[in-house]
């Protein structure tokens, strides 16, 4: 069973939204459908594979950050909603920002929070709740999330360094979103579409989005007819040959 957001596309227009106010389709078919196919099919490793065929071979957000997910079985992809992290001591309305951006959120979007944020717990159950109600995706934080058991409980696709219960007030807070963040040597847009599981977290260029997302789709079934084929005791060479997929 893998986790992963459920939510209906239906978008409209709000505060900073860039997601637009129409139902969007990627590589011919509907987004979020497009999105589950690949979740439920695909893992990021194959999907890595596939934008290293086309010369895009540094997407991958570099694992020796240590974000991984909270249980194995997570997965999620949606565009990204940035939340930008920084030091406050400030006491006053503490989730001025955060409460604000998560307010915008759109279905099929996924949380990324960065910044400055070195022992806090920056993500929870209550946020996870108001994304999940939302129809967001998940959440990757560069950093450590709390109520850990809460976030299982719920199957919240969530993946950062670790938990921490240490909270954000008065030492960092939200200071804005939908604004570019750098995750170690890539640097993640607002709306781009982000990939993450066990294997890693990976950054979808969007330039070429809808031709790495065909290529996804059309290797989700791919992969499905070489497990097949294994599953019925074929041997890897014939398989091989046959799909040059393994």
């Amino acid at each position: 069973m893998f986790f992963m957001g459920e939510s209906v596309y239906s978008i409209s227009q709000g505060k900073r939204n860039v997601m637009g106010d129409v139902k969007r389709t990627l590589a011919g078919v509907d987004e979020l459908e497009a999105f589950k196919k690949i979740s439920a099919a695909l893992y990021a490793g194959a999907i890595s594979d596939i934008m290293d065929e086309m010369g895009f071979r540094h997407q991958a957000i570099d694992p020796t950050l240590g974000i991984r997910a909270l249980h194995p079985s997570m997965v999620a992809i949606g565009r990204a909603l940035t939340f930008l992290n920084g030091l406050s001591t400030r006491m006053d309305e503490p989730y001025e920002k955060a409460i604000e951006g998560l307010d915008s959120m759109q279905p099929g979007q996924i949380t990324i929070a960065g910044g400055y944020a070195p022992v806090e717990g920056i993500m929870g159950e209550l946020s996870a709740t108001a994304i999940r109600k939302r129809g967001g995706i998940g959440a990757v934080v560069n950093g450590f999330t709390r109520d850990g058991r809460k976030l299982l409980d719920m199957r919240f696709p969530t993946f950062a360094k670790g938990v921490s219960p240490i909270d954000t007030t008065g030492r960092i807070r939200v200071l804005d979103y939908n604004v570019p963040l750098q995750f170690g040597h890539i640097a993640i847009k607002p709306n781009q579409i982000v990939f993450a599981d066990y294997d890693g977290i990976l950054v979808i260029p969007m330039e070429a989005e809808e031709e790495i997302i065909a290529k996804a789709l059309e290797r989700a079934e791919v992969e499905t007819k070489v497990r097949e084929a294994l599953a019925s005791g074929e041997t890897m060479d014939t398989v091989w040959k046959r799909y040059h997929v393994l």
